[in-house]
C-alpha cells in the first residue's frame, strides 16, 4: 500500500519544512530543479509508477500548496528518493554525482518564450509574499485563539489518571524487545497541511497497520504528553518512530507510527478526521479531565468559531495565491520543450529502474 505525507506545511509563523527527512541514510536522492511548471510533479508520478509496477512501495510527499502535485516520491526497496529541491524548499546533492543526482528541469524552458512576461513575473513574484505573508498572519491569530482552548483542557487535566494509558502503551512495545547500545530514530513529517483546498490529511494511507489506538481528544487534553512519553520510551529501547506532527505547531506529535510493530497512534480531533478500520481501539482523553468543562463552554465554543473564520480567511488567501501561481506555471509551460524533457525523464526512470535489477548470473 502506497503511503502519503506531507513534508512541508504552512504553519502560524511561515513555511515549515521537514524535506530533510524525506530519505533515510544512505539512500540515493535524485534533486529536482526547475521553475513552476516545468514538469517536476509529473515526472515524480511517472517515475513512483514505473517503480511500483515492478512491486516495489512508493512514499508520496504532497505539496501543501497544491495536494494534489508532489514534492517528492521515495522508493524504500530501491534505497532512492526524488524531491523538488526548488524554494521555499531548496536543497542540494551533499554528494553530488558519486551518489547523489542533479536534474534541472529549467534547461528544458526556451527563454525566448519567457523573457517577454519578465515584467508580469516579478509582480506575481511581489503578490506571491504579500499573500503568503497574509495567510500565515490569519493562521497566527487563528492558533493563538485555538490555544485558549488548550489552556482551558489543560488546567482541568488529571495527569495521574493519563499515566495509567501511558503505561499500557508503553508495555506494547515488549514486543519489539530490546536494542542494546542502539539510539531509535525519529522521522519527523506531516499527515496533513492547511491548504488552498482547506485542511487536508493523509491518514486514510497510514492506518494499514496491525494495531492501532485512536486518542480521541483536543490540544490540552494530554494526547501529546501521551506520545511523547510513548515516543521516548521507544527511542530509549533502540526501536524507530515515525512522528506525524501537528500542522499549525510542528514541533508537537499528533500521531506516531512504531513500524517494527506494525503499531500506530493517530489523534483525532476537530483538525483530524479520519475513518479508521474496524480493530482500532479508542481512548477518550475527556475522561482524564475533571469536572467544570460545562463551565467554559460558551468560551470554547467561541474560540472554535474563532479559530474556523480565521482559518478560513487563512484558505481563501492561499486559494488566491495558488491562481497567482497557476498564472506563473502558465507562462513557464508555454516554454517547455515537453518533447526533449519527457525523452530525458524516459531514460533517466529506465537507467534507474535497471540499477535495482539484480546482476546476472554467469
Amino acid at each position: 500500500m502506497s503511503r502519503h505525507f506531507f513534508p512541508g506545511g504552512n504553519t502560524p509563523g511561515g513555511f515549515f519544512s521537514y524535506f530533510g527527512n524525506i530519505a533515510s541514510d544512505g539512500e540515493r536522492t535524485i534533486y529536482l530543479k526547475g521553475a513552476s511548471g516545468s514538469g517536476k510533479s509529473t515526472f515524480m508520478h511517472a517515475a513512483a509508477a514505473a517503480f511500483e509496477a515492478r512491486g516495489m512501495a512508493a512514499e508520496y510527499f504532497h505539496c501543501s500548496n497544491d495536494p494534489a502535485s508532489l514534492d517528492g516520491i521515495r522508493i524504500p526497496g530501491a534505497g532512492l528518493c526524488f524531491v523538488d529541491a526548488t524554494a521555499p524548499h531548496v536543497q542540494d546533492p551533499a554528494v553530488p554525482v558519486a551518489h547523489d543526482e542533479l536534474f534541472d528541469m529549467a534547461a528544458f524552458i526556451d527563454p525566448r518564450a519567457v523573457r517577454p512576461h519578465r515584467d508580469e513575473l516579478q509582480r506575481l513574484a511581489r503578490a506571491k509574499k504579500q499573500f503568503y505573508d497574509k495567510a500565515y498572519g490569519y493562521l497566527a491569530a487563528a492558533w493563538a485563539v485555538y490555544r485558549n482552548n488548550g489552556r482551558i483542557y489543560g488546567q482541568l487535566l488529571d495527569r495521574g489518571r493519563l499515566n495509567g494509558p501511558v503505561l499500557e502503551a508503553i508495555a506494547l512495545l515488549d514486543g519489539a524487545g530490546w536494542c542494546p547500545g542502539r539510539a531509535g530514530r525519529d522521522r519527523k513529517l506531516f499527515a496533513g497541511a492547511l491548504t488552498p483546498e482547506g485542511f487536508v490529511n493523509t491518514l486514510d494511507s497510514l492506518t494499514d497497520l496491525d494495531s492501532i489506538y485512536v486518542l480521541r481528544g483536543e490540544p490540552g487534553m494530554g494526547t501529546d504528553s501521551f506520545l511523547e512519553h510513548v515516543r521516548g520510551a521507544a527511542l530509549l529501547r533502540g526501536i524507530d518512530t515515525e512522528s506525524l506532527c501537528c500542522p499549525l505547531e510542528p514541533g508537537t506529535v499528533e500521531h506516531l507510527i512504531i513500524p517494527a510493530l506494525d503499531l500506530g497512534f493517530f489523534t483525532q480531533g476537530r483538525l483530524w478526521r479520519a475513518v479508521f478500520p474496524g480493530h482500532a481501539r479508542e481512548i477518550d482523553f475527556a475522561a482524564f479531565l475533571d469536572e467544570g468543562v460545562e463551565e467554559y463552554r460558551e468560551e470554547i465554543d467561541y474560540n472554535n468559531a474563532m479559530f474556523d473564520e480565521l482559518t478560513g480567511r487563512a484558505v481563501r488567501t492561499l486559494a488566491a495565491q495558488k491562481e497567482n501561481h497557476d498564472r506563473v506555471e502558465g507562462i513557464y509551460i508555454a516554454g517547455m520543450d515537453f518533447a526533449a524533457l519527457n525523452e530525458a525523464c524516459e531514460k533517466m526512470i529506465a537507467r534507474l529502474l535497471q540499477s535495482c535489477e539484480p546482476p546476472e548470473a554467469g
